[in-house]
């Protein structure tokens, strides 16, 4: 059952990715589409060896940390940069590649998950 205030809570909702390790925000349109943009990032960072670094590059999907009119103001001004992200600009990875990316990741989480 739902709660109808809890309800209206999450439809308004207002989601980004997190890119960890440069700590920047990029407001999405839906948490689908906060996701989706996430695991391109990360298959982006995973084939071009960014993230073995000091400081590993990963981006998350979360709800957007600041105020909705920033997040209005970021939606406009990040969709530009976005499209100029190298990630972007790559041809499209085949859906195995893809599955194989989210299936180590999956791997990743659950053996850290053991060994904590």
């Amino acid at each position: 059952m739902t709660v109808p205030g809890e309800e209206r809570r999450v439809s308004e909702q207002l989601w980004c990715v997190h890119i960890e390790g440069p700590d920047d925000f990029i407001a999405a349109t839906s948490k689908e589409a906060a996701e989706q943009e996430a695991l391109a990032i990360n298959a982006y960072v995973e084939r071009s060896g960014e993230g073995r670094r000091d400081s590993p590059v990963r981006a998350v999907a979360m709800e957007w940390p600041f105020t909705p009119e920033s997040h209005a103001r970021a939606v406009d001004s990040d969709w530009e940069d976005l499209q100029r992200m190298p990630h972007r600009k790559q041809q499209p990875a085949s859906s195995q590649n893809i599955l194989t990316s989210i299936a180590r990741r999956v791997k990743e989480l659950i053996e850290t998950a053991r060994g904590a």
